[in-house]
């Protein structure tokens, strides 16, 4: 049993790890100044632009409202993925007894104590690793890392914060320990989706989304999976619910990083880099100091 024990712990260090080595990835060298004009605007109008304090309540607004809204724009090819993913959902719903008895026929006291393991990351782990994140970015003065705190919080509090918590509601279906019908609603039912792979996926699919590392990328989403699977062997979900939670956590992750990152690049004007020269210059940069306003409650 001691063992057992000192599984979440070398789960959290494994974390930190993969943080660690998000965060200490060479960053991109910053952009020079470029020359545009041949003309010199009035001193007045060379001031550079300010940008608002950032607000997390704003922010969340703004994605809940192009999220809702992206359908209105969607090519055939977003919807053929969407039209995959219920086709797969609807899938994996056929085998959901089938996969759970694979799941339970092959449990032993070790694969219990390795499940408990991976699940706090689908909740109160993973924000610790967005914290981690943000910490990283602070100190190694990496607007990566820090983006992706930002990004990943957004994505979970959207992700399974509002839209899991509806469709939970919605659907009513009852988990595997509380009932023998692989499809029974009613008696209070959360089980479609699973809240903890959408909030593993969500953070999972931010990450990926930042870094280009293939290692970095398959630890995100292989430690995602494990909590899908952690939640599977625990009994709480079918892998129907563990794959819904996963695509709407990997849709509204990516969907987010989008949203963010063309709101992030910003043009102001700068001073030339030759103050003899005639014209001006503007400054494309990537600055994501607002971020800061998140975590320090600026409003």
């Amino acid at each position: 049993m001691a063992t057992y024990r000192q599984v979440p712990r070398t789960a959290f260090v494994i974390a930190l790890f993969l943080t660690a080595a998000c965060a200490t990835t060479q960053k991109a060298p910053a952009p020079l100044p470029l020359v545009v004009s041949p003309s010199p605007p009035p001193p007045s109008e060379s001031t550079p632009s300010v940008s608002p304090p950032f607000s997390l309540f704003t922010q969340l607004t703004r994605d809940a409202r192009s999220l809702a809204t992206a359908p209105l724009g969607w090519e055939r090819s977003d919807w053929t993925k969407l039209g995959v993913g219920i086709l797969a959902v609807g899938g994996a719903l056929l085998l959901d007894e089938d996969l759970r008895e694979i799941v339970h026929r092959n449990t032993n006291d070790t694969t219990r104590g390795l499940a408990k393991a991976p699940g706090p990351f689908g909740a109160e782990y993973s924000f610790a690793t967005l914290g981690a994140f943000y910490l990283a970015g602070n100190y190694l003065k990496d607007d990566r890392a820090k983006a992706v705190a930002e990004d990943g919080l957004a994505s979970s509090l959207i992700a399974a914060g509002v839209i899991t918590p509806i469709l939970k509601e919605t659907v009513g279906r009852r988990r595997p320990s509380q009932t023998e019908v692989t499809f029974a609603r009613g008696g209070g039912g959360a089980s479609f989706p699973s809240g903890h792979a959408t909030q593993a996926f969500a953070v999972a699919s931010v990450v990926a989304a930042h870094y280009d590392s293939p290692w970095i990328k398959a630890a995100a989403y292989g430690l995602a999976g494990l909590v899908g699977l952690s939640r599977m062997e625990q009994n709480a979900h079918y892998a129907s619910d563990v794959l819904a939670g996963a695509l709407i956590g990997i849709a509204v992750g990516n969907a987010v990083v989008r949203i963010h990152n063309a709101v992030r690049f910003r043009i102001s004007p700068a001073p030339p880099v030759n103050p003899a020269s005639r014209g001006m210059a503007l400054t494309i940069r990537t600055d994501l100091a607002d971020v800061v306003g998140l975590f320090r409650g600026d409003r």
